[in-house]
């Protein structure tokens, strides 16, 4: 076993010893990419979300210097997902407090291992593996008696896209979802609602495409949002009751 190998299986044991996701390799100096030669620190000061790595690396043409890559804290089983979610045909979209902007934003749902409750979920769901999928958003918000009787027509997995190819090794898995629910329990939400802090909203084309660079403002939605629309068309339709 060469010294290179042997090197990047020691870095990958350290990282997997805290959960994090493996190095796919070391890079190559020589070859003009940036090359890891050991770990230098790990800051778990936020572990619960992410884990910063320090590494000593040689960049191209061989000076020394430090890396600090950003790994999801359980990143070696999951880096989360991130969902387009179409409830009977309409676009679910989450408004949420978002601390580091300091503002209320509009975005489709995300997370990490948001488990669907099968008690609550009456879907057959066959042989996809959709159970780190955050739908419990839904379950919260537009509540269990609308979701109770949820159907869940279609998943689509759109891939996996980086998140901060610059500073991040994170990669979300992004969906598409379909579901059907009763059309009576959902209106009664939506109208019990009005007087509350409705934080689910349903948006149809002509306003998801109004809000698009407006409300919808994070890169998540947008590249989802993006992704799935080349999926949208093709989906199975059912036309829904008028309101």
């Amino acid at each position: 076993m060469n010294e290179r190998q042997t090197r990047l299986e020691q870095i990958n044991a350290e990282l997997a010893n805290r959960g994090l996701k493996p190095l796919r390799k070391l890079g190559d100096n020589s070859e003009g990419e940036i090359e890891v030669l050991r770990i230098v620190e790990i800051f778990d000061h936020s572990k619960r979300f992410f884990t910063d790595v320090k590494f000593a690396v040689a960049f191209p043409g061989g000076n020394p210097g430090e890396f600090t890559v950003r790994f999801n804290a359980n990143g070696e089983v999951s880096d989360g997902a991130v969902i387009v979610v179409l409830v009977n045909g309409l676009y679910a979209i989450v408004k949420q407090w978002r601390l580091p902007l300091g503002q209320w934003t509009y975005e489709v749902p995300r997370g990490f291992g948001d488990k669907i409750d099968k008690a609550h979920i009456a879907g057959n769901l066959g042989t996809i593996q959709i159970g780190d999928l955050p739908l419990g958003t839904l379950v919260r918000e537009l509540g269990e008696e609308v979701m109770k009787t949820c159907q869940i027509d279609s998943v689509t997995h759109l891939g996996n896209v980086a998140e901060n190819s610059g500073t991040s090794a994170i990669a979300p898995s992004y969906f598409l979802v379909q579901l059907q629910v009763d059309e009576s329990q959902l209106q009664a939400k939506l109208k019990g609602s009005e007087s509350e802090h409705l934080k689910v909203y349903l948006w149809n084309q002509a306003e998801l495409d109004r809000q698009i660079g407006q409300r919808i403002a994070d890169n998540h939605s947008i590249v989802a949002l993006s992704l799935a629309s080349r999926y949208i068309e093709r989906l199975p339709r059912r036309k829904r009751s008028k309101r």
